[in-house]
C-alpha cells in the first residue's frame, strides 16, 4: 500500500512540484489550495503525512493544525512557510510539528524528512 501525503499550500506551483517529486518516490499525493478544502480533504482521506503551509486563504496553518491535532492526534505534520519566525516555531512545536521548513526549501532535505516519518 502506498503511503499518502496531503499537501495544503496556496501556491499551485509548489503543489504541482511536490506532487511530481513525491509521486516519483512512490507516494500517493493529494493537494488542497486553501484551509477549508484542506480540512475537507483530511476528513475525506486522512493521509500518513501532512505537508502544511502556514499562510493560507480561509484559515491559516495553525488553525488547520489545531483541528488536525484534535481529530488526528498522531498525524505527522511538516509545516512549510515563507514566513518563518521563532514565534511560529514555538507555536508549531506546541502542536508537535515534526519540522518547520522555510521556503524556498531544499527538496532533498524535505524528502529525507518525509521518508523518515513515513516509515
Amino acid at each position: 500500500m502506498k503511503k499518502r501525503i496531503l499537501i495544503i499550500d496556496d501556491e499551485p506551483a509548489i503543489g504541482e512540484m511536490l506532487t511530481t517529486i513525491l509521486e516519483a518516490q512512490g507516494y500517493e499525493v493529494g493537494v488542497a489550495y486553501d484551509g477549508p478544502s484542506g480540512l475537507a480533504e483530511l476528513e475525506r482521506r486522512p493521509p500518513h503525512v501532512l505537508l502544511l503551509d502556514y499562510m493560507l486563504p480561509g484559515m491559516d496553518g495553525i488553525e488547520i493544525l489545531c483541528e488536525a491535532r484534535h481529530r488526528w492526534p498522531g498525524l505527522p505534520v511538516v509545516m512549510i512557510t515563507a514566513y518563518g519566525s521563532p514565534e511560529l516555531n514555538i507555536r508549531a512545536n506546541k502542536f508537535s510539528v515534526i519540522e518547520v521548513v522555510s521556503k524556498p526549501f531544499d527538496t532533498d532535505h524535505l524528502l529525507a524528512v518525509i521518508e523518515k516519518i513515513s516509515k
